[in-house]
């Protein structure tokens, strides 16, 4: 980051930016959405990256935990 009087430029050193949506079920109440986002330089590596990410979600259930996550019951008080 550099400061030139009013003028602030921030770099990132990744170039790349991907952003995908894993939507499950299809009722208006029965939805899940997981935001996955990855970045990167190179565009093969990052794309990469992007599928390890999905895989990882699967393999360790994240979905299935998140769907298990239920909001706690107002008790009135």
């Amino acid at each position: 980051m550099s400061d030139d009087g009013d003028h602030v430029t921030r770099e990132s050193a990744d170039k790349i930016r991907l952003k995908t949506q894993v939507k499950r079920g299809e009722g208006t109440r029965d939805q899940d959405t997981i935001d996955v986002k990855v970045r990167g330089d190179d565009p093969d590596e990052t794309v990469a990256k992007l599928h390890q990410t999905l895989a990882a979600l699967e393999r360790h259930g994240v979905a299935d935990h998140i769907r298990g996550v239920q909001p706690e019951a107002d008790d009135g008080e």
